[in-house]
């Protein structure tokens, strides 16, 4: 009787409490993956999340972007960036092409949608992305 309540409860529990991102394989061994940053809309797997953020941030991007008056063709501008655990972009470092064309990158990357942050195993954590721009 004993050994059936503890089945039941970790049975139970281990059902209840699946979290997108954890596995566990033949018992013995659990892996915990990250899970990225969720555009609006954007649902599958971990991997087709992943894509469609990359997909829908580009495209997010490149209908917002003003160009400036500086703007050089065949220039290659660089975003370091997270999202932050609220689903904020934070930009750390911008690289490339002309400083006008930093400022319309950075402005067009600041009006992206509040997403719904990356976590690991259920836990929030910020996210890191390299987003490469060639024009």
């Amino acid at each position: 009787m004993k050994n059936l309540f503890l089945f039941l409860f970790l049975f139970a529990g281990a059902t209840l409490m699946a979290q997108e991102g954890v596995t566990m394989k033949r018992s013995t061994v659990l892996k915990i993956e990250e899970v990225p940053p969720t555009w609006p809309g954007c649902t599958g797997s971990i991997n087709q999340k992943s894509n469609c953020l990359r997909q829908k941030l580009a495209t997010h991007v490149v209908k917002n972007m003003k160009f400036s008056n500086d703007h050089k063709s065949g220039s290659r501008v660089i975003v370091d960036m997270v999202i932050s655990k609220e689903g904020k972009p934070v930009i750390n470092k911008i690289t490339g092409g002309t400083s006008g064309m930093q400022v319309a990158v950075r402005d067009a990357v600041m009006t992206i949608p509040t997403l719904k942050p990356g976590h690991m195993g259920g836990t929030k954590k910020e996210s890191k992305l390299e987003l490469p721009f060639q024009f």
